[in-house]
């Protein structure tokens, strides 16, 4: 591993080491990338140094595994059909962020996760931040009783009151045809 002498500052770049920082790498990570060009680089004074424009717009490799082509459609065996419901829900005014914080921590401290659900989604509408939609998908097979639904969501829509106006919501059930 090449090792980083003094400081050298160029106004506008930094050094490997603090774009491994910036962009929460290794300083091993960063480098590899520098070498094999995926993030520009000057070499000044036998070091390399890096447009601090080129490490905002580094994007990584993604996680797990890129898909070389779209997966095919498929249908469900007859025993089994998929329900969802689509809640689409006005954010309170001036609550944008912290409908988004919300969400954060409910994901971090794992809560509201809706006994039996195979995927749950949380949108923010890309020309209207003010509309969240929420999907929740079961397999009929794995699709708690109902009271128990009615219950995981009124605490759902508890906490979440003082930011999301549950009068203006939208809730629709819908039942899946084909999926990926």
């Amino acid at each position: 591993m090449p090792e980083e002498k003094e400081q050298l500052r160029i106004p506008g770049h930094v050094s490997v080491k603090e774009a491994a920082r910036m962009l929460g790498i290794s300083y091993d990570r960063a480098y590899q990338h520098v070498k094999a060009g995926r993030l520009a680089s000057k070499k000044v004074g036998g070091k390399h140094m890096i447009p601090i424009q080129a490490v905002e717009d580094f994007k990584g490799n993604p996680p797990g595994r890129v898909r070389a082509e779209p997966p095919d459609w498929r249908v469900y065996r007859s025993r089994v059909k998929i329900s969802a419901t689509d809640i689409e829900v006005q954010v309170c005014s001036g609550q944008e962020e912290r409908v988004v914080a919300k969400f954060v921590a409910i994901q971090q401290a794992q809560r509201h996760t809706f006994t039996g659900t195979i995927a749950r989604f949380v949108l923010e509408d890309e020309t209207n931040p003010a509309i969240v939609s929420i999907w929740l998908v079961w397999k009929d097979t794995e699709m708690p009783d109902e009271s128990l639904v009615q219950r995981e969501f009124e605490a759902f829509k508890t906490e979440f009151a003082d930011v999301l106006d549950w009068e203006t919501a939208l809730i629709r059930t819908k039942r899946g045809i084909i999926y990926t």
